[in-house]
């Protein structure tokens, strides 16, 4: 009967174990997605409130450009907000536009995410900037006061200078007729593609 008991007894203590291991095994790509989850929500990009205050500020955005975003790519942008929470925190970016009120509502956005965001006016201000600390990537307008290609022109000061900091030109009416800019990352009139191409040169800089 104590040999009995003892089997027993040995038996139980490894059920639950092989319970959980074999639980484990089969729903690990669940279990992944939740740790993912998780670990989002203890960050600024992944609670529910910047859920909620990222779409606000991208219908301002949108607003602003009179651009329109549709339900569906705001959910993807958001969704991706949530998870490149991580790569996002700590980011520098150089905003160069000589009406920097423009774009207001994005700027918040990527500081709430945990970016650092500074801005210049003019091309000299941001090559200024550039010289005296490194940015991870820069968002830059084209036309600016009398000077309809001053955006162009300083990717052009950029490569003189040895600077290779992935340029996205974020502007109204481009003319694709002109030209794809050699040196621009690329070139949007849109919000939710900006915060896209800001989250992809991210991924790129974290992995170099």
């Amino acid at each position: 009967m104590d040999i009995a008991n003892l089997i027993l007894d040995f038996v139980e203590s490894l059920f639950w174990p092989a319970v959980v291991l074999l639980s484990l095994l089969l729903y690990r790509g669940d279990i992944s997605d939740a740790i993912r989850r998780l670990k989002s929500l203890a960050t600024p990009a992944g609670s529910a409130e910047f859920a909620e205050a990222a779409r606000v500020l991208l219908d301002e955005a949108a607003a602003k450009t009179k651009t329109v975003v549709s339900a569906g790519s705001k959910r993807g942008v958001l969704r991706r907000l949530e998870y490149a929470a991580d790569i996002l925190k700590g980011g520098r970016l150089l905003w160069v536009d000589d009406h920097p009120e423009g774009n207001t509502s994005l700027v918040e956005l990527f500081r709430t995410a945990g970016m650092e965001v500074d801005t210049a006016v003019s091309t000299a201000e941001a090559l200024s900037r550039l010289r005296r600390r490194s940015y991870d990537l820069i968002l830059s307008d084209i036309g600016r006061q009398d000077d309809q290609s001053a955006g162009i022109g300083m990717l052009r000061d950029l490569d003189e200078l040895g600077i290779d900091t992935p340029v996205v030109l974020y502007t109204l009416g481009f003319d694709y007729q002109r030209g794809f800019p050699r040196r621009a990352f690329a070139v949007t009139e849109a919000p939710d593609e900006a915060v896209h191409y800001v989250i992809d040169l991210m991924e790129r800089a974290r992995l170099s």
